[in-house]
């Protein structure tokens, strides 16, 4: 009888240490992505950067510049005023566009 009980102790000894090792696994911070995206109006477009506008109701307007160089990769015309999407990475030197989507005023009418 005593080898009985001992046994389940120890089996539930192991099955605890097994449970809390598998919830900490679980607690731990998942690797984030530092990509971050950004959408508005361009404000303004030079070879090396791009400052982009946007206004949400109710907080004061918000301007982004972000470096760009030969690798970013832009989807569509570019142009100031144009509404844009902006994937960028932050670096140490600020934050790199990634890739540049600009929005066609056609998009909303073919949802319509």
């Amino acid at each position: 009888m005593r080898i009985l009980l001992r046994s389940w102790f120890v089996l539930a000894l192991l099955y605890s240490g097994i449970a809390l090792c598998a919830g900490q696994e679980g607690s731990s911070k998942p690797q984030e992505n530092s990509d971050g995206f950004f959408s508005g109006l361009v404000i303004s477009i030079a070879d090396d950067k791009l400052v982009v506008s946007r206004e949400v109701l109710g907080k004061p307007a918000e301007q982004h510049t972000f470096r760009v160089n030969p690798d970013t990769k832009v989807e569509g015309k570019l142009k100031a005023k144009a509404r844009v999407t902006v994937r960028y990475t932050p670096t140490d030197d600020g934050d790199l566009a990634i890739r540049i989507i600009v929005r066609d005023k056609m998009d909303n009418k073919k949802k319509l």
